[in-house]
């Protein structure tokens, strides 16, 4: 037993020196270096950035695997290490569900690799086939406690699964004829723990190096003396490549603003002023009849007194504005009070519900949609612009 221990230590020695070596540089990449992009911040939940939407087809990734295992069986104290060693190569698809967690499925091939009982059979070693799949729920550790961060260049991922292994296909037929060794084909269920290491290379490319554990029944190798678990330790290379979203981005991204639009509202504001000046250096009064052609719509929605929840009946208005929104090409839309605001953390948190329900269920894009408290900018927006304007009710 302390053999074995000292096997497991020298085995995952280097795993750990590289974990650790790369676990002190741990550097975020700038999905996006425009200065006049700035992200969202959600004021409810202590201003923390805010997610893009993801839909189902997005954060999936496809991984190759070759590498080798390293058989934990019967009679395997007294084999030589090296012996206990053979190839494996898989295939896995999988679909982070958010920044913290996802899952993969994967397949592999490998060889097993036994060892008869020295003492009654010789030094003698014989091989079969194994064909595994494995349903593994995947961790983001360096996400889980350290928070999100696009374009992350260094991970740190744990893994626990469940699966099958098939196993046949058994070489040296005499030999385990004579040692008694069952040769029929067997399906068994696996349970699988590890940790993975994962290196980002480009924004579709990231390598991996992953050391994990798979316990099996004691009838893997096709001995059973001690009816303990069998074992295999699998230490893998992989290429991992991640599909495009639909936003084109390859990871989980934080919704950005352009303050080139706020750029946009001071000119006016500014144009304003001008025109007020000038009024009051030249009295007199011009009526002028201008026509204006613009794709405008106002929506009101009222919330419960103190409330920052959606009420049923209101939840018509908030589709009544996607909807109007949908059929202005580029068009922005605007959260503003219909009052002066008496309660500036009321008026932001049903805001902020309605913005999310925009996002959420009606995939209006974070960067088209604007809070504004002060209703004056709203106002004095140009009335040829396209755009849709949603007034908070007290």
């Amino acid at each position: 037993m302390k053999m074995k221990k000292r096997v497991y230590l020298a085995l995952l020695m280097p795993f750990l020196c590289f974990v650790g070596g790369a676990a002190q540089e741990v550097t975020s990449l700038p999905v996006d270096e425009n200065p006049n992009l700035v992200y969202w911040e959600d004021s409810v939940v202590n201003y923390k950035r805010v997610l893009n939407h993801a839909k189902f087809w997005d954060n999936w990734f496809f991984t190759i695997n070759v590498g080798t295992y390293y058989n934990l069986v019967d009679n395997g104290g007294s084999a030589k290490a090296g012996k206990m060693f053979q190839p494996a190569a898989g295939l896995s698809v999988g679909k982070w569900l958010s920044p913290w967690g996802g899952f993969r499925l994967m397949g592999m091939y490998g060889r097993g690799a036994g060892h008869t009982n020295p003492q009654i059979f010789g030094d003698e070693y014989y091989h079969w086939n194994t064909i595994t799949g494995y349903a593994d729920a995947l961790f983001n550790l360096h996400n889980l406690f350290g928070g999100y961060k696009e374009n992350r260049k260094f991970q740190m991922m744990a893994l626990a699964g469940i699966g099958v292994e098939h196993t046949g296909g058994f070489g040296d037929k005499s030999l385990c004829q004579q040692a008694g060794i069952s040769m029929e084909k067997e399906n068994l269920l696996g349970f699988r723990a590890g940790l993975l290491a994962s290196i980002r290379m480009t924004k579709a490319l990231s390598f991996n190096l992953e050391a994990s554990i798979n316990i099996l029944d004691d009838s893997f190798d096709g001995q059973v003396w001690d009816n303990k678990w069998d074992k295999h330790l699998n230490f893998l290379a992989g290429l991992v490549y991640r599909f495009k979203n639909h936003d084109g981005t390859r990871q989980f991204t934080y919704a950005r603003h352009d303050d080139n639009k706020y750029t946009i509202l001071n000119d006016e504001i500014n144009r304003l002023r001008r025109e007020a000046e000038m009024m009051k250096n030249n009295p007199e009064v011009k009526v002028i009849e201008k026509v204006v052609q613009s794709n405008q719509a106002t929506v009101l929605i009222s919330f419960d007194p103190n409330s920052t929840k959606i009420n049923r009946l209101q939840e018509v208005n908030v589709y009544t504005a996607a909807e109007a929104l949908k059929k202005i090409e580029n068009g922005d839309l605007y959260i503003t009070p219909a009052a002066s605001v008496a309660d500036s953390d009321l008026f932001n948190g049903r805001a902020n519900a309605v913005r999310e329900v925009l996002m959420n269920e009606y995939n209006i894009p974070a960067g088209h949609i604007f809070i504004e408290q002060d209703r004056k900018l709203v106002d004095s927006l140009d009335p040829t612009k396209n755009c849709v304007v949603i007034y908070i009710v007290k």
